[in-house]
């Protein structure tokens, strides 16, 4: 949520690797506005509004070489991931921080669901 972790390793030179489930989205806070909406009768469709982070889509892999991080990503398919996870472990073993973007899709299983809403239909 913050580039300053990632500047502070970088500079004190602390090797880490950092993995980013990048939903695009505080998507959480999505599931809540659309709760809140729905106990209010307002449209669940702008459940989005201050929580999505896209149009354009965020460079964390921009963002992490600028604080003095490697950046690798946006990783989109899982069959790149081991090789990307081994090009930036290569580089955490080297000494450096390592950010991998791995983008993830926006949602929650009906089981997660159920327990965020305590079982209530959203």
């Amino acid at each position: 949520m913050g580039c300053t972790a990632v500047w502070t390793a970088a500079h004190y030179r602390i090797p880490l690797l950092f993995v980013i489930s990048n939903n695009r989205s505080f998507f959480n806070d999505e599931v809540h506005q659309e709760r809140v909406a729905r106990m209010r009768q307002r449209p669940v469709e702008n459940k989005w509004i201050g929580q999505r982070m896209s149009d354009p889509d965020v460079d964390v892999a921009g963002m992490a070489r600028a604080q003095g991080a490697q950046g690798f990503g946006p990783v989109t398919r899982s069959a790149d991931l081991a090789a990307v996870f081994a090009k930036a472990i290569e580089a955490v073993e080297d000494g450096n921080v390592a950010v991998v973007d791995v983008r993830v899709e926006p949602g929650y299983t009906p089981i997660m669901m159920a327990a965020m809403t305590r079982g209530k239909t959203v």
